[in-house]
């Protein structure tokens, strides 16, 4: 019986060291873990943020960052979407800038291996609505050298500048628009094929994650204005 005690004695202190040591790592790297997950969604804010043609921000860096430091705890809202599941990962974030209004979403859809997250920035312009461009936040669970390619620059560019008129029609990647005459993004046709050989799955998520975010942009943010 005595052993017994000494046993549970001896196992209770074990488990109140080990809880200790883990709530000092969490408390002690609580804020470096924000720090860096600002980090991240900061540049790639900044990436949809940037004029394509020019190079140059359309938004100031100061108010980027002060919309991140200030927008509060992330809620996931699940959507569907043409029998498409995904989520718009709440905040979403608008800049007025010369006339113009800029807001900025992220998505996800799913991939191959698992979701696929994405930030897109949307401009409304003269009453007009475009995609300008995306950033792939995370496809860490597509398959190497073929879906994961997505996260390289080259096949993100072709999702940038979708006008309005693709976007009602559905955002398509080239391989899923066998119905539509006109391969253009007018069309919401994105050509992925050439870029990403051999990978369908991991493009088509994109393209339903900006479905996703667009939906939601227009019917929830913006009520139908015009």
């Amino acid at each position: 019986m005595k052993d017994i005690l000494k046993n549970g004695v001896v196992l209770m202190l074990y488990a109140m060291v080990a809880a200790a040591v883990l709530g000092f790592v969490y408390v002690s790297t609580k804020d470096a873990i924000k720090n860096a997950d600002l980090s991240a969604k900061f540049q790639a804010m900044k990436a949809v943020l940037t004029d394509y043609e020019t190079g140059k921000l359309m938004v100031d860096e100061k108010l980027i960052k002060d919309k991140l430091m200030n927008s509060g705890e992330e809620k996931v809202v699940e959507r569907t979407y043409e029998g498409v599941n995904g989520k718009v990962i709440l905040p979403y974030y608008e800049f007025n800038v010369n006339g113009k209004k800029i807001f900025v979403l992220v998505g996800a859809a799913p991939g191959f291996g698992g979701d696929v997250k994405v930030m897109a920035s949307f401009v409304k312009e003269n009453g007009k609505i475009f995609l300008h461009s995306i950033r792939v936040l995370d496809a860490s669970q597509e398959t190497p050298g073929l879906g994961a390619k997505i996260m390289e620059e080259g096949p993100q560019k072709r999702f940038s500048g979708i006008p309005q008129s693709g976007l009602e029609k559905g955002v398509v990647v080239d391989k899923d628009a066998k119905d539509r005459s006109v391969k253009n993004k007018s069309n919401g046709v994105v050509k992925t094929s050439d870029i990403m050989t051999g990978a369908t799955i991991t493009p088509r998520a994109v393209a339903n994650s900006i479905n996703i975010m667009y939906s939601y942009l227009k019917e929830a943010v913006l009520g139908g204005e015009k």
